[in-house]
Parts: C-alpha cells; sequence; structure tokens
C-alpha cells in the first residue's frame, strides 16, 4: 500500500475524540444510574467527579506518553521503557479485557432490543448477541474512514436519551432528592469500580494512534478533550436523574426501568409515555451498540501490534491486513473471545464489568511506571515528576477498589480474567523459546 493511501485512512483530531467519546458513552452510564442510586444515593454524582479528579493525573501521563511515542500504545509504552515482557502484558490484559466490555453492551442492547420488539423475545438472547457480533466483525473490515462514518451515525443516537434525562431532569429537579442517604465512605468503596468502568475508553486514541493524523500533537489532545467531556456529561446526567426521582432510582430493576420511571413522572402513565420509552430504549440500544462497535474497531489494533513483535502464535497470519489496511484476522480473534465471555458470564453484567475495569487499570498502571522510567532516564522531559507519582498512587486506589469488588460480588469473574492472564503469559514465553531456537 502507498505512503498516499495508507495517508487517505487516517483518522482526524474530530474523528479521534469521536470515537474516544462513542466508547465512553458506552452502557456503563446507563447500567450505573440505578446502581449508583443504591451504593451511593445522594452522593451518585460526585462518584464521577471523585474518578475525574483520581484520573487526571493518570490522563496527564498518557497524553505525555502519546508525545514520547506517538505511533504507539499500551505495548510500545511499557515495551520502549520497562521491556518487552511487560509491554505484552500490559497490551494483552488491555486488549482481553476490553472485550468484556465490548460483550456486556452488546448483551445490554439485546435486553432492550428484546423489550422494544415483541417478536425478539421469542429469540434467546444469546442467538442475538452472536447475529450482532458477527455483524460488527464484517463491518469491522471496512477501512477506518467507513469505520467512523459508522461510528458518527450511533453517536447521534446516544446524544438523545442522554440530553432528554438532562433536560427532563432539570424540570422535575427536587432539592429534597438530595437529603443525605449514605456516607461518604459508603458510597466510595461499593461504587467506585463501576464509575471506572463507565468512564474507562479515553484511551482508545493510544490504540488508535498509529492511525491517527499528526499522532504526536492529536492524540494526547484526544485524549485529554474527550476525558473532560465525558466527566461533564455523565455528572451532570446522574445529578439530575438522582434529583428528579431521588431514593426512587436506586429502587428501579437495572437499566430497562430507569427511562420508564422518569418519562411516567414527567407525561404520567399515558400511550404517548410508552411509546416515548421505546424511542428512548432504542436510542440507549443503538448508544451501546455504537460503543460495543468502537472497542471492537479500536481494539484489534493491539493485537495487532503483539503480533508484529511476534509475541503470538501466528503471529505473521494475525499481523497481516485486508486491502482495506484492517487486521482481518484479529477482528475475527476479537468475535471469538467475545463468545467465550458470553457463554461464561451466561449474560450475567457485573462480572463482565468487573473484568473491563480490573484490565484497564493494570495497563494503566504498567503505563504511567514506563513514564517514571522515562522520567527518569530524561529529567528535561516537559511533564514532572510527580505527575506520573500521583498516577501511580490512583492506579494503587483503582486496583483495590476493583480487587473488593471481586471479593464483594464474587470472584468467578477474576477467574476468568486470571485464565486469560496466564494463557498470554504462557503464549509470550512459549513464542520467546521459538525466537531463542531461531536465534541458535
Amino acid at each position: 500500500m502507498s505512503s498516499n493511501q495508507t495517508q487517505n485512512y487516517k483518522l482526524s483530531l474530530p474523528s479521534a475524540i469521536l470515537i474516544n467519546i462513542n466508547i465512553m458513552l458506552g452502557a456503563g452510564i446507563f447500567i450505573n444510574t440505578s446502581t449508583l442510586a443504591q451504593r451511593a444515593g445522594n452522593w451518585s454524582p460526585l462518584m464521577y467527579v471523585l474518578v475525574g479528579i483520581l484520573m487526571l493525573p493518570l490522563i496527564l501521563s498518557i497524553a505525555q506518553l502519546l508525545r514520547l511515542h506517538p505511533s504507539g500504545g499500551f505495548y510500545t509504552f511499557a515495551q520502549k521503557e520497562i521491556g518487552p515482557f511487560f509491554g505484552f502484558l500490559s497490551g494483552w490484559s488491555y486488549f482481553t479485557a476490553k472485550l468484556a466490555s465490548c460483550m456486556l453492551m452488546i448483551h445490554v442492547s439485546v435486553t432492550l432490543l428484546q423489550k422494544i420488539f415483541p417478536v425478539l423475545a421469542f429469540v434467546h438472547p444469546f442467538v442475538v448477541d452472536i447475529c450482532i457480533i458477527s455483524l460488527f466483525c464484517l463491518l469491522n473490515l471496512l477501512n477506518v474512514k467507513a469505520g467512523t462514518a459508522i461510528q458518527k451515525m450511533f453517536i447521534g443516537f446516544k446524544t438523545f436519551p442522554i440530553f432528554f434525562a438532562i433536560a427532563s431532569g432539570l424540570f422535575l429537579l427536587q432539592g429534597d432528592s438530595y437529603t443525605p442517604s449514605h456516607t461518604i465512605g459508603e458510597a466510595v468503596s461499593s461504587s467506585l469500580p463501576l464509575v471506572i468502568y463507565a468512564v474507562i475508553g479515553f484511551e482508545a486514541a493510544c490504540s488508535l494512534s498509529c492511525q491517527i493524523k499528526n499522532a504526536e500533537k492529536n492524540a494526547p489532545l484526544a485524549v485529554l478533550i474527550s476525558f473532560g467531556v465525558v466527566i461533564c456529561i455523565a455528572t451532570l446526567y446522574q445529578a439530575v436523574f438522582y434529583g428528579a426521582l431521588g431514593n426512587h432510582l436506586g429502587l428501579c430493576n437495572g437499566h430497562c426501568e430507569i427511562f420508564p420511571s422518569l418519562v411516567v413522572k414527567l407525561m404520567g402513565d399515558t400511550a404517548l409515555a410508552h411509546k416515548l420509552e421505546g424511542v428512548l430504549h432504542l436510542a440507549i440500544a443503538s448508544s451501546t451498540l455504537g460503543a460495543a462497535y468502537g472497542i471492537l474497531f479500536s481494539n484489534s489494533w493491539n493485537l495487532h501490534t503483539l503480533a508484529q513483535n511476534r509475541h503470538l502464535w501466528f503471529s505473521g497470519l494475525i499481523s497481516r491486513l485486508n486491502s482495506n489496511a484492517i487486521p482481518f484476522v484479529c477482528i475475527i480473534i476479537e468475535g471469538l473471545i467475545c463468545l467465550v465471555y458470553l457463554g461464561v458470564s451466561q449474560g450475567v453484567l457485573i462480572p463482565l464489568q468487573q473484568i473491563g475495569a480490573l484490565g484497564c487499570v493494570i495497563s494503566y498502571t504498567f503505563s504511567v511506571v514506563a513514564l517514571l522510567y522515562a522520567r527518569k532516564r530524561d529529567p528535561n522531559l516537559a511533564i514532572g515528576f510527580w505527575i506520573p507519582c500521583l498516577g501511580l498512587a490512583s492506579c494503587s486506589l483503582l486496583i483495590l477498589a476493583c480487587l473488593r469488588c471481586f471479593f464483594y460480588d464474587g470472584t468467578s469473574s477474576f477467574i476468568i480474567y486470571a485464565m486469560f492472564l496466564i494463557t498470554g503469559i504462557w503464549m509470550y514465553y512459549s513464542t520467546q523459546t521459538v525466537k531463542a531456537f531461531a536465534k541458535e
């Protein structure tokens, strides 16, 4: 492929920001609405602010790493600064964990679609899940610009329920809804990993940095801008939703009941209200599908990077690109891993949510350590030493919060993630052994 053709496939800064926002504003913000109200009560909106503050040093660290390694992602950050094994572990952890998030989003959308279209209720949800995964894998074989156009369509759907909730919530807002019902310590300890899951996705620009025009400048900007926008939207959304429904929001049985409760309070139990509920659920289903599509779109490049560095079995095959410059074998592997998560989790959401959060935080941690190594090697870097130190402290707190929730909600999801991690380490060392024999 010529350099001109490659350049034509590059993403602009607005497109990179769009992809990040599309992934971040996925299922998390919707499935967290009632769960956060249950676990954090009146403090639930502030959980997004708290996570934003906790993660700010991490965000700044990732942005600096993208300036140092503009065509790299999590593998490159750790591999260049610490070593190949840590690079592999960071890239593999992120790749496998992010697909748990993808599967969660697809399953959430299917439950909503079955509620909207009764005919789908006669089909087992797993059958619909598999059909959607297959369709998305086929669509992801198109070129980067075609993928961006598809994501623009999806992000248009998701803005409707979010801004409807904000506008309706402001109209129905009641000050006494914020009467303290939980202690701040109780709220933080039980809800932090759920909020982490809802805002991760800012790092999609790391996976796609090699596909972004002027990556040294635009990739860090995409991370910073998208993270700031999503934190503001999520905080406002949760605040007005809770302000409108109060403690009743925590009594809703998951994401399928939150908007019906809001619409009934706004319009009463009328035929028009029920039609509006259907439209909102369709928009939410579309938005979560868009986020899942965005993950498959960006995450394949993480596996491609590992294959290029010959850390995988059949690396030569996995690293191939199709005529649209897309790593097609990586897309197929993504689909298969999603099916594994679907089968093992049986569609239960919390285990998938926890895997997505922990795996990403581990990759963040390796990246922050990589920046500490880079800062030690070159004291003249533009970023201060205290930024990665605070980033490492943030990652430590986030990992502890994730592990606490694993043991609070059950260890089955941790076992699933650990199995993928062990398989990856086995694969890495077996390929290293092959390389050593080849040299001899």
